[in-house]
C-alpha cells in the first residue's frame, strides 16, 4: 500500500493505519532528530511527540507537496524548538561501528565520525539542516525549500555555503574533510 493511501485512510478515520507511518519514518526521523538534539534520551521523547503532533495535525496536510518535506518540517521545527527553550551543551553521538576482522577500519571511522560531528557543531541551524535534510534524509531541494520555508535558490545557496563553510573549517583545524 502506498503511504499517500495511508494517510488518506487515516485522515478519513481509520486510526489503525498510522502504525504504517510511524513503522515507515520511525528510524528516519529518530535520526534526523539524533543529529540535531545530539541526546538519545531527549531524541525518543521528541519523536514520540512529533509523532503525537504528526497524528492530531494530519488533516492540516492538504496534499499540497510531499508528505516527506511536510513530515521533516515538523520535525526540524521540534528539534530546534527544544534546542531553543533548553539551552544546553549536547553530546556527542555514540555511532557504534563493529567489523572484528578490521578494528583499524573501526578506529578510523569513530575518529571520521567524531570529526564530522565536531565540524557539523560549527555550523549554524540552517547550515546544519540543510546539509542534514539533503545527505542524511536524501530529501530533493524542493522538498528542503518545503521544510525550511526557502526559495529552491535559497537551497542551492545555502547547501553551496554549508558545503563550503565545512570545507573552510576542515581545513583550517585540520583533518579528512578537506576534500568534500
Amino acid at each position: 500500500m502506498e503511504m499517500d493511501e495511508v494517510i488518506a485512510r487515516v485522515k478519513h478515520g481509520e486510526d489503525h493505519y498510522f502504525a504504517h507511518v510511524i513503522k515507515h519514518y520511525k528510524q528516519k526521523v529518530f535520526n534526523t532528530v539524533i543529529r540535531i538534539v545530539r541526546n538519545r534520551t531527549v531524541a525518543e521523547d521528541i519523536v514520540q511527540d512529533i509523532f503525537i503532533k504528526v497524528y492530531y495535525n494530519l488533516h492540516k496536510y492538504e496534499n499540497i507537496g510531499s508528505f516527506n518535506a511536510w513530515l521533516y518540517r515538523i520535525v526540524v521545527n521540534n528539534c530546534f524548538d527544544h534546542l531553543r527553550k533548553h539551552k544546553y551543551q549536547t553530546t556527542p553521538i555514540n555511532i557504534e561501528v563493529t567489523d572484528s576482522r578490521y578494528p583499524e577500519k573501526i578506529l578510523l571511522l569513530r575518529e571520521t565520525n567524531e570529526q564530522l560531528e565536531h565540524l557539523l557543531q560549527q555550523l549554524d541551524e540552517t547550515e546544519h539542516s540543510v546539509l542534514l535534510l539533503k545527505y542524511v534524509n536524501g530529501l530533493s531541494y524542493d522538498e528542503i525549500g518545503q521544510v525550511l520555508q526557502i526559495s529552491l535558490n535559497d537551497v542551492r545557496n545555502k547547501l553551496h555555503r554549508s558545503k563550503r563553510k565545512l570545507r573552510s573549517i576542515g581545513t583550517t583545524k585540520g583533518g579528512y574533510y578537506y576534500e568534500m
